[in-house]
């Protein structure tokens, strides 16, 4: 019975830490600042996303794609757009548009959560928000012009606003039909929570040696060693590398910034899991040490027992 209940707690204790871990990730996605910005920050710096920019400026801008104007006026654009992309009231804009979605994210999933859905994709409504950025790219132009032309008295300093026109981007079309998106909103409420399920994971484990004996305690060290072990290379394989190719088609830029995010995404979140898988495969070496030294002392036991007979 003790065999038993230290292998259910070593078990149930692997499980937990890996929860813990994936629930740390999650947490510092949607809560902290820093990994989206280690994630997606530098991404103006990327030409292709800095041409998808300017196409959506232009539409807005024109009323017309970008690749409609004259291809002179089309490089201008581009070029004086790239050099603007790396400025640093662009950056900043771009990292208030990265704060303000994350933000946005946790709030759509923590409403989900606590007012349920209908099961459809459609639940969350999910935006991206490049007026920040588009304001920061034309602010030298406005800047200009109100110098410029800013004394006529029928003007004044929001007369130029329409040139930092809001561009916002529905991210609606990332969710994959017939997925309940419910479920994330779950294990994103739950992920406030990974300090207690990581405390959990110890109490178990620490339960798990306590209780168990012999060759038993380490057998069950050993088993939650490879639990961890396979639970850390599914994640790493799986969640912590996603493809986030669109279902359905959309624009350019966001295109860009999913091609971006995902290799980030899995350089940020795939280390983790391959130390979590590490630390299973310790364990798993530790247990099969442990139970050949128990064994050992338990035939050496044996053989010096005056009283054993062969």
């Amino acid at each position: 019975m003790r065999h038993l209940l230290s292998t259910l707690c070593a078990l149930l204790a692997a499980l937990l830490a890996a929860a813990a871990l994936a629930g740390g990730q999650i947490d510092q996605l949607l809560r902290e600042e820093e990994p989206v910005r280690e994630i997606a920050g530098d991404l103006p710096a990327q030409e292709p996303f800095g041409e998808a920019v300017v196409g959506l400026l232009a539409e807005e801008l024109t009323g017309q794609d970008v690749d409609a104007l004259p291809s002179g006026v089309r490089d201008a654009v581009s070029g004086v757009a790239g050099s603007l992309l790396q400025e640093d009231r662009t950056l900043q804009a771009w990292d208030e548009t990265l704060q303000t979605t994350r933000e946005g994210v946790d709030a759509e999933l923590d409403r989900l959560f606590h007012e349920g859905g209908t099961g459809s994709p459609q639940d969350l409504d999910i935006t991206l928000d490049l007026s920040p950025v588009a304001a920061a790219m034309t602010e030298p132009l406005r800047d200009g012009l109100d110098g410029i032309l800013g004394w006529l008295p029928f003007l004044d300093e929001s007369s130029f606003d329409a040139l930092a026109p809001e561009v916002v981007v529905d991210l609606d079309a990332l969710a994959e039909d017939g997925v309940d998106p419910y479920p994330w909103a779950t294990a994103a409420e739950a992920a406030r929570h990974w300090p207690m399920i990581a405390g959990a994971a110890v109490v178990l484990g620490a339960l798990a040696l306590l209780i168990g004996a012999g060759r038993g305690r380490w057998a069950a060290l050993t088993l939650a060693g490879l639990v961890a072990v396979v639970a850390g290379i599914w994640m790493a394989l799986t969640v912590a590398s996603p493809d986030m190719t669109p279902h359905q088609p959309v624009p350019e830029a966001v295109a860009v910034l999913l091609d971006h995010v995902e290799g980030r995404f899995t350089d940020w979140a795939q280390p983790a899991w391959w130390v979590f898988s590490a630390a299973g495969g310790a364990a798993v070496v530790i247990g099969l040490l442990g139970a050949a030294a128990t064994g050992a002392r338990g035939r050496r036991s044996v053989g010096h027992d005056p009283l054993h007979r062969v």
